[in-house]
């Protein structure tokens, strides 16, 4: 059951095209899709949620209904899914399918997220049980740990965690599971807040949740923290306590010029990606170096050299890409000079209009 979403967010039944709400049941065959900037989390009986992330498309295959044992397969045609799932027993099974690899779960915490360059894997807690194409044909991620697989190049191998993808990784986590169906289960409230700008983040207890607005499916009596924010606008922020149903239109309130220019701008893109890919990589190199130094038969010296000879034209290419960073890190900061600049010019005006 969909249970919190945030922006546009629909589900593709048959020939059907429908808009998604708090409450709606999924049923074999179904595919949601979930905007640009929109998010929504499922419900899976009573053992767990997944978030679905923005320009995200997935399949749902196979599903029991609550009163059953859980037995739930889904294929991510496209974006990410993150999982947080209690300890399931022996006959239960959650199994996500991505381009022919399989990740088997039984009670775990992770992302995972189909990108143009493969399929990452992000475990914080538990363990995820993956077939397919990585070493072996088979391998177990645990906490801590990520697997990206991409079918056109070699078989995905287990490294550790990236700083970047910790980060992902805390920020994705679903919100708190509600069970519905339940002997002795909360009564649900609807809670929806509609926002101005209607591009205006949301956050939930600390997560973000999607833009312009938000409609969930609340425990009654559940304290949410919500904070709305957009740059030039004051930040909203506000306890709400789900006691019945609630309907909630929030405009925000222009900031003045100088709270506007002393707001800090968003990182750039491609210096994010490319800080992202340099950590990838550098990774993928410490476990490779890890595992040469480990091996003393003299017969694989040869294609050990090969391989460091490689290895340093990685490195240096990665050089090039950190160079690059640091040359957009130099943008940015001319950007926030000639942001000094208009500001100086604008008390400048301002002390000219005194006089």
């Amino acid at each position: 059951m969909i249970t919190h979403i945030a922006g546009p967010v629909f589900v593709l039944r048959g020939e059907e095209t429908i808009p998604a709400f708090p409450g709606e049941r999924l049923e074999p065959g179904d595919i949601v899709k979930v905007t640009e900037g929109a998010v929504a989390q499922v419900q899976l009986a009573d053992k767990g949620s997944a978030l679905l992330g923005s320009n995200t498309l997935v399949r749902i295959l196979r599903l029991t209904g609550a009163d059953q044992q859980l037995d739930m397969r889904t294929e991510i045609l496209t974006g990410s899914l993150s999982y947080r799932v209690e300890k399931l027993d022996e006959s239960e099974s959650i199994v996500i399918e991505v381009d022919g690899t399989e990740y088997e779960i039984k009670g775990t915490e992770f992302v995972i997220r189909k990108q143009s360059d493969g399929t990452v894997l992000i475990v914080g807690d538990g363990k995820v049980r993956v077939l397919g194409h990585v070493s072996d044909g088979e391998t177990m991620v645990g906490p801590g740990e990520q697997l990206t697989v991409n079918p056109d190049e070699a078989p995905g191998m287990v490294v550790p965690m990236t700083d970047e993808n910790r980060r992902l990784l805390e920020e994705s986590a679903p919100l708190p599971a509600m069970p519905f169906g339940f002997t002795g289960a909360p009564e649900p409230v609807l809670v929806e807040i509609n926002v101005h700008p209607a591009d205006a983040q949301i956050y939930i207890d600390g997560l973000k949740t999607g833009v312009g607005r938000f409609r969930s499916l609340l425990p009654r009596d559940t304290v949410i923290d919500v904070l709305i924010r957009r740059r030039g606008f004051d930040d909203y922020a506000m306890k709400l306590t789900a006691e019945s149903d609630t309907l909630l239109d929030i405009s925000l309130v222009p900031s003045g010029i100088e709270e506007t220019l002393d707001e800090s701008r968003e990182e750039n893109p491609l210096l994010a990606r490319l800080r992202a890919d340099y950590e990838k990589r550098l990774a993928e190199l410490r476990s490779s170096f890890a595992d040469e130094s480990s091996r003393n038969d003299e017969a694989e010296a040869a294609a050990a050299a090969e391989r460091r000879r490689r290895e340093e034209e990685v490195l240096a290419q990665l050089e090039i890409e950190k160079a690059r960073g640091d040359i957009l890190e130099t943008e940015l900061t001319e950007s926030r000079a000639e942001i000094r600049k208009l500001r100086d010019l604008l008390q400048q005006i301002g002390e000219l209009a005194e006089d």
